[in-house]
């Protein structure tokens, strides 16, 4: 018999016996199947029910790690069984799978980002990137240079920070953009191409430097709330944000893409081009924000 479901994400267990299951499932993790530490604090938090089974997504995650440890797993009614899959036999896998797409790309473009093209394009493309990696210099010259121009209005380019680590000066350099955005999203733009345009002569020492010569030559730019913007943390806290989506999400390099909901890492203008063409001339398209 099927019990009540729900609504809204919980957070815990109430029933002893499931609290227990639960804690059984997290000391099953840190084996040597997902390759954790022995001293690894394996969190676990329920979100809300699939659809209207009984069964549940729990998301596990390490406190505690040094290397990321993220995992979703789908729990049966007594919590014996955790699968990554739960299908439907009634529901067709590919409308399914569109559905999934179509709401994860209306989901990554939900929000004053920066972006160009119609917001009614039939065709969108969220990248994750950072000013500082070569590829995706690449990639930004060949969507803006090629991609769109080519389409005619049928994209629309959705730009997320995701500053790598590895990357000595890109954080900073995002935060710089995003407190251009917050003037015009034009001078978004136009920081995106010179950091783009300039890796090779920018460094952690001169970037400060060098983002307000470039921002005192911007016909109409307001130097004095720019500098301002960039002594608080707001937009730290906006680039964050942007990191933390992407974590979750599992991108570990840049620059990433997603056209439509479909996930391609790396930078291969053959292959853009080609899904594109294939996205723009379908008869379903992905709901704008």
């Amino acid at each position: 018999m099927r019990s009540r479901r729900r609504s809204g994400r919980e957070r815990s267990i109430d029933v002893p016996a499931a609290r227990r299951e639960r804690e059984t499932q997290a000391r099953g993790l840190r084996s040597q199947k997902y390759k954790l530490p022995a001293n690894t604090d394996v969190g676990i938090t329920e979100s809300s029910f699939v659809g209207d089974t009984c069964y549940r997504t729990l998301q596990f995650r390490a406190q505690n790690s040094l290397k990321p440890f993220k995992i979703d797993l789908i729990a049966s009614p007594d919590f014996r069984f955790l699968t990554r899959e739960l299908l439907d036999s009634l529901v067709d896998p590919e409308i399914e799978e569109a559905h999934k797409r179509q709401a994860l790309a209306a989901s990554l473009a939900d929000g004053r980002f920066p972006s160009i093209g119609p917001r009614d394009a039939p065709v969108g493309i969220v990248i994750f990137s950072d000013f500082e990696c070569p590829f995706c210099a690449q990639a930004a010259k060949g969507l803006l240079g090629d991609v769109l121009p080519s389409e005619n209005g049928k994209v629309r380019l959705v730009f997320r920070n995701f500053p790598l680590a590895m990357h000595p000066w890109a954080r900073e350099a995002a935060e710089t953009a995003v407190c251009a955005q917050r003037q015009n999203e034009k001078y978004f733009w136009a920081f995106h191409d010179y950091f783009f345009d300039n890796q090779r002569e920018i460094k952690t020492s001169n970037l400060r430097e060098k983002a307000l010569e470039f921002a005192a030559g911007i016909d109409g730019f307001k130097l004095d709330e720019f500098k301002s913007c960039l002594k608080d943390e707001t937009a730290a806290a906006s680039v964050q944000k942007d990191i933390d989506l992407g974590n979750q999400m599992g991108i570990t390099g840049t620059p990433t893409l997603f056209i439509n909901g479909q996930r391609l890492s790396g930078y291969r203008l053959e292959q853009i081009n080609t899904l594109v063409r294939e996205l723009s001339g379908a008869t379903q398209t992905v709901a704008q924000p």
